[in-house]
């Protein structure tokens, strides 16, 4: 694409290929057409995402593969760094993804790092995936970090984002990830959230048929 970026770049982790664009899918596009760098980093390879149709765990890692570049191409991605881990259940494992994030860290100098909340994501692996960012991220001065919804939902929030003219590229992208959206409408879900979110965070200020992405600050 060959995008003109500004030298503010923002850090999106993702513990499984799908979980930034449910989650932030409309932010990172704003982002983009703001002209910030987004670097992405995915910690597994979604091999074991529970499925309803006949494939092998390698076979589904494959197809997710080339899911999460179709998104990321949608969304206007540029840097994806795919760790490709089985899983973040190993000491092993989350070494190599702790390293990587330092890496990332150290290679881009994020402004903003975002990634599932450590302790309100009911998803464990979400969970495991924010305390390593945050272990590292902690070490690093100068950098504001976000958590964004996926599998748990915010009581209260500290920032909305207006993806009210992003909403249909984030579906877009969700949408990419077929081989989970066939049997449960990922992108249904989070934009009726989005759209709640704008109904009840701040109808004032917002358009009447708006769409928001909440986050916290960590």
């Amino acid at each position: 694409m060959n995008r003109a970026f500004t030298d503010e770049a923002i850090l999106v982790v993702s513990p499984h290929p799908d979980d930034a664009e449910i989650g932030m899918g409309g932010t990172i596009a704003k982002a983009i057409c703001d002209c910030k760098k987004v670097v992405s980093l995915v910690l597994t390879d979604g091999r074991r995402s529970p499925r309803s149709f006949s494939c092998s765990d390698e076979e589904m890692a494959q197809i997710r593969e080339r899911e999460v570049a179709k998104a990321h191409y949608i969304l206007g991605i540029e840097v994806l760094y795919y760790l490709k881990l089985h899983d973040l259940t190993s000491n092993l494992n989350r070494s190599v993804a702790e390293q990587k994030v330092a890496e990332v860290i150290s290679a881009h100098h994020p402004k903003e790092i975002y990634l599932p909340h450590p302790e309100l994501d009911r998803h464990p692996t979400h969970r495991i995936a924010g305390r390593l960012v945050m272990d590292v991220a902690k070490r690093v001065s100068g950098v504001t970090i976000w958590a964004y919804e996926v599998w748990g939902l915010f009581p209260s929030w500290d920032r909305c984002e207006d993806i009210s003219s992003y909403k249909d590229r984030k579906i877009e992208a969700i949408r990419c990830h077929q081989s989970q959206i066939s049997d449960i409408d990922y992108a249904d879900g989070i934009i009726g959230l989005n759209r709640w979110r704008a109904v009840f965070a701040n109808p004032a200020q917002l358009p009447k048929s708006g769409y928001v992405e909440a986050f916290v600050r960590l």
